[in-house]
């Protein structure tokens, strides 16, 4: 440099130097200027070359962008696979860095969570996520060929595992073909091919997803295409309680679909209700009857939601039956047809109906018991086509018509028993009971237990029938059905029937003792001699006049007494 002055050169080329000279390799120099700190000391020692280094800069994790969204693109396959026993959908994406697991599913299968290294994701849109640990051996299954393979927490859309190049890497030499969608490759020293499949739909973006990937501008625009009630807990899987027993909870998650509601007409089936009519008969035309101005607006409003849901249509059948709505123990409104008109003309099923007491003969020995509640059951059945005209009704302001199998009907609950028996055949009397819409699956040990659930879900689900979840129970010792409790003990009358009996008032009519006879009656097999007991009871319904007398209330409070101690 010295010398380069002394001959007066420029420093950066051989010409001479002069205030006019223009050098041709001129350089930008900057001066970065920070200020002190008062308490900046000096180091004294050379840095530790044994320190942990630092972790890698954002940009070296990234997640593209259609696995952000779980969208199907070109370097990216599909797959259905399972993590543990849990069914999963797995997105291979050749722009993502490294593989990312959905949180939910590693805190559901209570998997080994490690803190991650403190690193963000960059996203395909040029933001950043962090992750939010990682699971250094996920044990993933694809296709029947069993890895283990690292993966960080990190909640996307549409997918539950995503694997990228990171994995792709520990694959060795392998060959992609996005568009064939397969995957060749040396797994275990033998040839393996993965074929994507191009019929897996991308799940459903949860709230807490959508909410996320706006924060993050992985979506530009949102909008609300239809406005919707929001869907009842029982509706929304993800939330499964925390005393369940984790076996119970990994089978009804694989077939949490039969848990959701159904939309639209049900699948053809097997038993499809008809409505044979007497020869000769004509066509029934009944009178609408009068309702309070309250019920008028909640008829119309059902009718509505009826129409939506596709289950009834306008008529112009030459058939008319009233309608009445009946109060459910919630509180809520139950539509229902008075088809008594079009029952006297109708030719009966004589389908034979299982009695509860034979029923519950079946049970004996078992110790583990789950119960389903199908959604309103007989929705889940069609009307024959040439027989919906026969099921038309009138409000006071239409004439509708049903396209599924409505409550009133004389043959409904034929029709819906045969449908039952013919599904589950094969378990009958073995290790499940069906009585109407109420299943009850029962084993004698725990692995039995498992197994048979199973199969009866798997069975709803072959047939499309869907199940009211908060009215279910899985795997449990003592269980309600039917009226009774039941056990590993035996079968014993339910505490909320037997208060019924003590605080039943001394009936001051027929319709009175009619109603106490028949609730002490369904438990007549726990009471000894109830005949003898009731018979004065039972003697006064054959009279012409009601009479109560000193016998008649002896026996009244005989009854009530051997419920108790029955």
């Amino acid at each position: 440099m010295q010398l380069r002055r002394d001959k007066g050169l420029c420093y950066w080329c051989d010409d001479k130097f002069s205030f006019t000279h223009k050098c041709p390799n001129r350089q930008l120099m900057m001066l970065h200027y920070e200020e002190e700190s008062e308490n900046e000391e000096l180091e004294t020692e050379p840095p530790d070359q044994t320190q942990t280094p630092l972790p890698q800069t954002d940009t070296e994790h990234h997640l593209s962008l259609n696995a952000m969204k779980g969208a199907n693109s070109l370097g990216t396959m599909r797959f259905l696979g399972k993590i543990g026993k849990l069914q999963v959908q797995i997105l291979i994406d050749g722009g993502s860095s490294d593989n990312f697991v959905q949180p939910r599913i590693a805190h559901f299968l209570k998997l080994p969570v490690e803190p991650s290294p403190c690193f963000k994701v960059l996203v395909g849109n040029g933001q950043t996520m962090t992750a939010e640990g990682v699971v250094t051996q996920l044990p993933v299954v694809i296709q029947g060929h069993e890895m283990l393979i690292p993966a960080y927490l990190l909640p996307v859309a549409g997918a539950d595992l995503i694997l990228g190049t990171a994995w792709l890497a520990t694959l060795g030499p392998h060959v992609a073909d996005y568009s064939a969608l397969t995957l060749k490759f040396f797994h275990k020293g033998q040839f393996i091919t993965l074929q994507g499949d191009t019929n897996i739909v991308p799940g459903q973006a949860q709230f807490h997803q959508l909410k996320r990937m706006q924060n993050t501008k992985s979506i530009d625009e949102i909008f609300t295409v239809e406005r919707v009630q929001p869907a009842s807990e029982e509706d929304i899987w993800g939330e499964i309680p925390a005393d369940m027993p984790p076996e119970i909870a990994m089978i009804l998650y694989n077939y949490r679909n039969i848990f959701t509601s159904p939309n639209g007409l049900p699948p053809q089936r097997l038993q499809d209700h008809t409505i044979p009519l007497k020869e000769g008969s004509n066509p029934i035309k009944v009178k609408p009857y009068r309702y309070p101005h309250s019920q008028k607006e909640q008829i119309e409003k059902m009718v509505i939601e009826m129409l939506d849901q596709g289950i009834i249509q306008p008529s112009n059948s030459p058939f008319s039956s009233p309608i009445v709505l009946v109060k459910k123990k919630d509180g809520s409104w139950r539509f229902c047809t008075d088809y008594r008109a079009l029952n006297a003309i109708t030719v009966k099923d004589s389908f034979p109906m299982p009695t509860v007491d034979e029923l519950l003969d079946e049970l004996f020995g078992a110790k583990y018991f789950s119960k389903l509640d199908l959604r309103s059951g007989y929705h889940q059945i069609l009307i024959q086509p040439e027989d919906r005209y026969k099921t038309a009704f009138r409000t006071h302001h239409g004439h509708y018509e049903w396209l599924v199998m409505p409550f009133g009907l004389t043959n409904a609950p034929a029709t819906f028993q045969c449908l039952m028996n013919q599904i589950f055949q094969q378990a009958l009397r073995k290790y499940v009971l069906v009585f109407f819409d109420d299943i009850l699956v029962y084993s004698t040990t725990w692995k039995d237990h498992l197994i048979h659930l199973e199969s009866v879900l798997q069975l709803l689900q072959q047939n499309a029938l869907y199940v009211k979840l908060s009215k279910c129970a899985f795997g449990v010792e003592e269980i309600e059905y039917l009226g009774h409790v039941v056990s590993g003990k035996g079968v014993a009358m339910e505490a909320t029937k037997v208060q019924a009996v003590l605080k039943w008032p001394k009936p001051t009519n027929l319709k009175q003792l009619r109603g106490f006879l028949g609730l002490t009656g369904y438990y007549r097999r726990f009471i000894k001699s109830y005949a003898k007991i009731a018979s004065p009871l039972t003697d006064l319904l054959k009279k012409d006049s009601f009479c109560w007398n000193e016998t008649t209330q002896t026996a009244f409070e005989e009854l009530q007494l051997a419920v108790t101690s029955a």
